[in-house]
């Protein structure tokens, strides 16, 4: 059980109550008695009482006595009923070095709810409140669980080869996402979905087209651990134990191949001579006993025996069944070095046994093949985590994770972002007015800052050349905005190179998303924000339907309380060209309702899309602003922002916050 969580919950409602309270009570750091007489209404209730006390009394309790000058009041325990007293029982107060609050917390008495809430804003995470990783990689999952006091993690991530191979794009991806409840503190349950649909990675042999290829599983786990010796806790002497679990997942596996979104006939199928789709839903599972232990405060290693089932052949009633993976017996292992607790390294591997295979490649030859993982867990705080892989895993479910790319064994990489619901935050100061309006960003150079936890951002973009953009974007975290969704039509950006015709045509819909973190923080100590921010999604046009990823690192400088400047390094990997540039913007506070804001993007991989944007802001309200704008940019939305508009725009961003 997260020990430090249930004190901060005690300790939130204590000074609730405090603020209530009439009274201020400065208590000196010494024991005195209750006196429990005053407050029992009834004879009844006083002779159970002195019951109690003569046997207490009378036990072999070697109490200790704790006084004031003058005074002979004797400390000794109530014996309740159905136990029994301690033996060598000492009073003694706990020492500021072991609690969970700083120590003016206790020297100091909140007198409203904005005093109570800073001072449990300054509580800081301690290495316990950090959960160790589920899984080493996909394919190796640990005893480790979200017990009820952490609630649940919410895991995203993409599994894919670094190219697209011969279906071209920036590769093969296959994304899921994972929930993962605490039920106790023994008990986890799970559910899970992920997809791929590009077509295979390599050409295979008498087919005259590549063949598609399609994937989705969905399912539910739980996690059973019947042995649970010393959790693992960092900051005692004592960081020595053991976890054994039970692991079992039942999950619906489709799987097509042939076809072309979901169109029969397109291309053919790897499982039978017909030359149409093949469609089958399957019934999967897996089973797992993995064993953790903890040989130190940072070092943790698994062994995880399994079993995974999967079907031996699919296409039967479809032009002939073909072989495919079929039931494997696998024996996998992993480490965990965590040298900090915001860093850990970790590495595993899982070798099949059989009697199935786990990899074809491109001649349709199955085999059994190893999987291995090794990476780096970046925890911003016990609430989120950053983690990389490479593997050459592709599977991403419970069943299908021992599973090898479609028809190669390549290094690939995996991207995961998790999300703990109940877990202790960052804390820091409370954000003004202007850095509130800093952290809705800009117009096409982002800024450093996000909203504080809690707040959810919406935001919709139109300009008179008929682009229309949306956003909705939460902030889950003092320093982690989510973006939901970003979704909106390009329209009339001129097709001069092989990006605008592939990412900004006027047909279809694009969508992304994504999040950015905060590293460092002025409200921290630090003197600038920086921040990362990453999004992925694809152009739904159904002449392209290709998909790219937007990174950029941000800093913002609040040079002082009427300017604040941004450097914006930003970029895009897609399977066009990897176009990069510089964006830097100032924020210009004119009054107490008005900010200008001028912004420039140096594209340095193709100058000729070099940019700028002008935009005056109205701050309406602490909620409410809004952008009238002039700009050359093709549009607000990620690659836009890398791309040359021939005519000047003009249009407006409204900005909400709640």
């Amino acid at each position: 059980m997260n020990i430090l969580l249930l004190k901060r919950r005690c300790l939130k409602s204590l000074l609730l109550l405090q603020i209530l309270h009439t009274q201020i009570a400065n208590a000196e750091e010494i024991w005195s008695p209750f006196s429990l007489e005053q407050h029992l209404g009834n004879d009844a209730q006083q002779s159970k009482l002195k019951d109690s006390k003569n046997k207490a009394q009378n036990s072999t309790v070697n109490s200790k006595l704790l006084t004031k000058k003058n005074s002979s009041l004797l400390w000794t325990p109530i014996s309740l009923k159905g136990s029994s007293p301690k033996k060598n029982l000492i009073w003694k107060v706990l020492p500021n070095s072991k609690l969970p609050f700083p120590t003016k917390i206790k020297s100091k008495s909140p007198k409203s709810f904005e005093e109570a809430q800073a001072m449990l804003n300054a509580i800081k995470p301690r290495p316990e409140d950090y959960l160790p990783p589920l899984r080493l990689g996909m394919a190796v999952p640990t005893a480790n669980q979200v017990t009820e006091m952490e609630g649940a993690r919410f895991s995203a991530y993409q599994i894919s080869p670094f190219t697209g191979g011969e279906a071209g794009g920036t590769g093969n991806q296959n994304y899921a996402a994972r929930v993962d409840y605490g039920v106790s503190e023994r008990l986890q349950i799970s559910g899970f979905v992920s997809e791929a649909d590009d077509p295979l990675y390599s050409s295979i042999v008498n087919r005259a087209k590549l063949p598609g290829n399609f994937w989705r599983s969905y399912g539910a786990a739980f996690q059973w651990n019947f042995i649970n010796s010393n959790a693992f806790q960092s900051n005692q002497n004592n960081v020595r134990g053991r976890k054994l679990a039970f692991i079992g997942s039942i999950e619906a596996w489709e799987v097509g191949s042939g076809g072309s979104k979901g169109q029969d006939g397109a291309s053919p199928n790897i499982f039978n001579d017909s030359g149409k789709l093949v469609f089958t839903r399957n019934l999967v599972g897996s089973v797992a006993l993995p064993l953790t232990w903890n040989s130190s405060a940072k070092w943790q290693t698994t062994i995880t025996p399994g079993v995974s089932f999967l079907p031996a052949t699919q296409g039967d009633g479809q032009g002939g069944a073909g072989e495919f993976y079929g039931n494997n017996v696998w024996l996998a292992g992993g480490g965990l070095w965590q040298p900090i607790p915001e860093i850990g390294l970790f590495s595993s591997a899982l070798m099949p046994f059989g009697p199935g295979t786990n990899s074809f490649d491109s001649n349709l030859n199955f085999k059994r093949v190893p999987i291995y993982s090794g990476g780096l867990a970046w925890n911003l705080n016990p609430r989120i985590s950053l983690e990389g892989t490479l593997t050459n895993g592709w599977g991403a479910t419970p069943a299908t994770a021992l599973l090898t790319l479609p028809s190669s064994n390549r290094l690939g990489y995996s991207a995961r972002f998790h999300y703990t619901y109940d877990a202790p935050d960052t804390p820091q100061n409370e954000l003004s007015r202007r850095q509130l309006s800093l952290a809705s960003g800009g117009v096409t150079v982002n800024t450093a800052l996000v909203p504080p936890d809690g707040t959810t951002q919406l935001w919709a973009n139109v300009d008179n050349e008929e682009n229309f953009f949306g956003s909705i974007r939460s902030s889950i975290s003092n320093i982690f905005q989510l973006q939901l969704t970003n979704v909106g039509w390009f329209n009339n950006v001129p097709q001069t190179n092989d990006l605008a015709t592939t990412y900004a045509t006027d047909k279809g819909w694009n969508w992304r998303i994504g999040g950015k973190a905060v590293s460092l923080s002025p409200l921290r100590g630090a003197p600038l924000w920086v921040a990362g921010r990453v999004t992925l999604g694809r152009n739904k046009d159904p002449a392209s339907n290709q998909g790219y990823v937007f990174a950029e690192s941000i800093q913002t400088w609040e040079a002082n309380n009427w300017l604040a400047l941004n450097l914006n390094t930003k970029g895009a990997w897609s399977g066009i060209s990897n176009p990069w540039g510089i964006g830097m913007s100032a924020n210009v506070q004119l009054s107490k309702n008005f900010q200008l804001i001028p912004e420039g993007n140096f594209v340095l991989s193709d100058k000729s899309q070099t940019n700028g944007t002008l935009s005056l802001r109205w701050l309406a309200n602490d909620s409410l602003n809004i952008d009238i704008y002039a700009s050359n940019a093709a549009g607000l939305m990620d690659m836009g922002q890398l791309l040359k508009s021939l005519r000047t725009r003009f249009g407006a961003k409204l900005s909400l916050m709640f």
